[in-house]
């Protein structure tokens, strides 16, 4: 019986680390793409002479920012990674403790979630 809960024991916890690592990954890259980004917004700064933008882009005409290779919109979608890299953390900690079955968490967790995403909608 003991060798039962152990087994099942390290079966949960290599489970909870293997999450927490793709946690850990989707933070780290979002960082990591994000200053990459902006890095690139401000070479393009730096090359057309411009002045580094005092306002964002709005998310609807990025596109055609970012296709003019306009450093404005190059600036303004590093900061969007930025800002949408920990919504998609807690949408995975959502994820996972759905697929757990833990009801209290998906609850707090999904409290957590609409907060960001209706903050996100009424400020932009």
């Amino acid at each position: 019986m003991q060798r039962r809960v152990s087994a099942l024991r390290r079966a949960v916890v290599a489970e909870v680390e293997d999450i927490n690592r793709l946690i850990y990954h989707i933070l780290r890259g979002g960082v990591v793409v994000s200053v990459a980004v902006l890095v690139f917004g401000f070479v393009l700064v730096a090359m057309t002479g411009r002045p580094i933008p005092e306002r964002s882009i709005p998310p609807r005409s990025l596109g055609d920012q970012l296709y003019h290779f306009t450093p404005e919109g190059y600036l303004s979608l590093g900061v969007l990674i930025l800002i949408f890299t920990p919504v998609v953390r807690v949408l995975l900690s959502l994820l996972s403790f759905v697929k757990e079955g833990d009801r209290m968490y998906v609850l707090m967790t999904l409290i957590v979630f609409v907060n960001l995403i209706t903050s996100l909608f009424l400020l932009a």
